[in-house]
């Protein structure tokens, strides 16, 4: 069952995969600006993400201005410490 294309069909086809083509490459562009708004009334915002090795992961995340550290692994359940600004500036004194 060979069923032919003519010519308009492949122009429309060909319009569209490069109207998709071109949304992306100007999503791409501008993600920063579509980012800055889509996020603007996120009370949750994550600091720092690090993968640890062996499926262990640290997140830093502020939540209404508190910081939070989360240390996650792949077997067992996650453990949330909260994190104070005092604290932080005492560890890198101590740490200089």
């Amino acid at each position: 069952m060979q069923e032919n294309f003519d010519f308009y069909t492949l122009i429309i086809i060909i319009t569209f995969l490069g109207v998709l083509l071109f949304t992306a490459f100007l999503i791409n562009k501008k993600k920063e600006f579509f980012k800055s708004h889509i996020n603007k009334n996120k009370s949750i915002d994550i600091i720092s993400s690090s993968l640890l090795g062996g499926g262990n992961r640290v997140i830093m995340f502020k939540v209404n201005q508190n910081n939070f550290l989360v240390v996650s692994n792949k077997s067992s359940i996650s453990n949330i410490l909260p994190l104070n600004q005092l604290d932080l500036k005492n560890i890198s004194e101590n740490n200089l």
